[in-house]
């Protein structure tokens, strides 16, 4: 790798750092990432990665969030993954790690939970724990098992969530336009 690429890799993760300690510096949200990567919340990183990989996606989730965005959680996902990749967007603590406020995190981490905060996703994560976690254990529980006994060979690996997106869903939103 040359040098000018390890330049532009750290100057996409200074410049998502600088917007994320905007992000971060407003209301309480310092707190609540603090609260839930040192596990005092019933949301967990496996049930959060769960909620947006398979959940999401099985049930096409979507909703109107408080500032109005329609937000299809799967696709946004997909999206921002697409946007960032998986180094620069991820739930759990991979790759560099950095301080940042006194938390051992990544700027993947951060990026992440950004997403989760602004589109309203933690608040509907806490609101249907239950039945995602109850989704989570049915169907983990039901891969269980990856080795074939009697031939010692792993069993291929195969799609947890068929995606509800690959059908139709109308979705009733309301569109203003003005023309100035």
């Amino acid at each position: 790798m040359s040098t000018s690429a390890l330049t532009e890799i750290r100057t996409q993760e200074q410049w998502v750092l600088h917007r994320l300690e905007g992000f971060y510096a407003i209301d309480n949200r310092l707190e609540v990432l603090r609260a839930v990567l040192e596990g005092k919340t019933t949301v967990s990183l496996r049930i959060l990665d769960w909620f947006v990989t398979n959940y999401a996606k099985m049930n096409n989730i979507s909703y109107i969030s408080k500032s109005g965005k329609h937000v299809i959680i799967y696709l946004l996902y997909k999206s921002h993954l697409k946007a960032y990749s998986k180094k620069m967007f991820d739930p759990f603590c991979r790759w560099n790690r950095i301080d940042f406020h006194g938390m051992s995190t990544t700027v993947g981490q951060l990026n992440f939970f950004a997403w989760v905060m602004e589109d309203g996703i933690l608040d509907y994560i806490l609101e249907h724990r239950d039945e995602i976690h109850a989704d989570m254990e049915s169907r983990m529980g039901a891969s269980t098992g990856k080795e074939d006994k009697s031939s010692g060979t792993r069993k291929k690996r195969h799609e947890l969530s068929h995606s509800a997106t690959k059908s139709l869903k109308r979705h009733s939103v309301n569109v203003t336009v003005s023309f100035t």
